[in-house]
């Protein structure tokens, strides 16, 4: 007699953390028997980039319930419980409630709601399904804020165009709402009830974008053990968003623009094209028609996808919609998360008034949602609000090169270029003030690996290795 023995399946994850750092903010999930580690080093499992946290800092515990330890960090972490508004918590000392500085080495269990404070960071845990940031949002999500003339003008000319089946280009620095526009295409068109798919160009490589988009039949590369609808397959009849357009490399360039004249795509390792009704919709903070002239983006692609092109202005160009945004944001966020909706002070919105927003409405949202938790007391004050950089009147330099934020080590790289240096020589001086590191260099640069690699390419500069 032969028994057959199956293993249960896991057990599903109750929580997640989401880690706010100036910038971004990332969500963990907590699967349950999981120790996760935090800290700056490489070896943790929530890994912060941060100088204000330890190497290793903390742990985070998951059961049936989830405990937090802190490792003996230079900075300490304290823990702040979700509590309504005017009850009194000391900061230094963990009270009855659980809130203030976590004594070293020994756990304490924490309730979905709490917000641990390690240097400049904030962990939340909340109950999985809870976060709803910009890339889980659902297309039937609210109306835009519109209070500049420009964004209006922007939002009734796509509004318009939605209507029809022109290919719609959005231009705009990132974080400025391209996002928010592309799918506000999606839902006045015809195609609204069908689905809408968002992919980044950037975020993905060569081949692993090639596979997703059209798909491939079993046997067309290793591992491939069965075939797979591509996405443009899977979305027929709805509207494709592609957002950071100008990083696809030439080969990919070529066969979406196949797709674009045939409406048809070829799985790899396929033979015969399969139709395929679907609208696009593109993004890019570049200067497209810059990178036709140099050769690294196609002409033909360009005019293909730039039926309508709409620009973006930066948030810093938009000082009106500062405030209005920031107070959605807040009831957005208060909303989502089930706690208390503080007061945002004169002091804090002048914060937010003066600042460049060099990170644009993404950055402010994170700004906010931050500084919601930082208010424990019921409002927001201005030493909540905290920012990057000095408030600064200039906007930040709009070359393509340079217009992204430098994290890079300005002790070893100065970011500005130097007087009569062209891009190439740039390039070669962040190369070798990183010892060759690529994925540094680019950093350094502001741009993503993959357009350092492009610029290599194009500049016929051999990739070094590392030293």
């Amino acid at each position: 007699m032969s028994y057959l023995v199956t293993e249960p399946p896991p057990a599903k994850s109750k929580y997640e953390l989401v880690v706010y750092t100036r910038k971004q903010s990332e969500v963990f999930e907590l699967a349950p028997g999981a120790i996760l580690a935090v800290g700056r080093g490489p070896e943790n499992a929530v890994r912060i980039d941060d100088a204000s946290v330890s190497r290793n800092h903390a742990r985070i515990y998951v059961n049936d319930e989830v405990e937090a330890e802190d490792l003996g960090s230079a900075n300490g972490t304290a823990l702040v419980r979700n509590q309504p508004p005017n009850v009194a918590t000391n900061d230094d000392d963990t009270t009855s409630s659980g809130t203030g500085r976590l004594p070293p080495n020994t756990r304490v269990r924490l309730q979905p709601g709490d917000v641990l404070r390690i240097g400049a960071v904030l962990l939340v845990l909340q109950r999985r399904g809870q976060t709803q940031s910009s890339e889980h949002r659902a297309v039937t999500g609210g109306v835009p804020v519109l209070v500049d003339p420009e964004m209006r003008r922007a939002y009734e000319l796509v509004k318009r165009a939605a209507s029809t089946d022109i290919s719609v280009l959005l231009l705009g620095e990132t974080g400025a709402g391209k996002e928010v526009m592309a799918e506000t295409v999606h839902r006045y068109s015809p195609r609204a009830q069908k689905p809408f798919l968002k992919l980044n160009c950037a975020a993905l490589p060569d081949s692993l974008l090639e596979s997703e988009l059209f798909g491939h039949e079993r046997g067309a590369f290793t591992g491939a053990h069965t075939a797979k609808i591509g996405l443009l397959e899977s979305t027929d009849q709805g509207t494709v968003f592609l957002d950071e357009i100008g990083e696809l490399s030439q080969g990919t360039q070529a066969k979406l623009l196949r797709v674009l004249e045939d409406r048809a795509v070829t799985r790899l390792g396929a033979t015969k094209p399969k139709k395929v009704d679907v609208r696009f919709v593109t993004a890019t903070n570049r200067d497209l028609p810059q990178r036709v002239k140099a050769g690294v983006f196609r002409g033909d692609l360009y005019y293909r996808i730039s039926g309508l092109a709409v620009r973006i202005p930066p948030l810093r160009q938009r000082p009106s919609e500062i405030e209005p945004l920031a107070r959605h944001f807040l009831r957005e966020f208060c909303a989502r998360s089930g706690q208390h909706e503080p007061m945002m002070t004169p002091a804090a919105l002048d914060q937010l008034r003066t600042h460049a927003w060099p990170g644009n409405v993404r950055e402010l949202r994170n700004v906010v949602e931050r500084a919601v938790l930082m208010a424990h007391d019921g409002a927001i004050l201005a030493e909540h609000v905290l920012l990057d950089e000095p408030a600064q009147s200039q906007p930040p330099p709009s070359s393509e090169l340079y217009d992204a934020d430098f994290d890079g080590d300005t002790a070893v790289f100065d970011p500005s270029p130097i007087r009569g240096e062209d891009e190439k020589a740039r390039i070669i001086r962040a190369l070798e003030a990183c010892g060759g590191n690529q994925t540094r260099a680019a950093k350094l640069l502001g741009v993503s690996r993959r357009t350092l690699i492009n610029r290599l390419e194009q500049f016929d500069l051999p990739r070094p290795k590392k030293s």
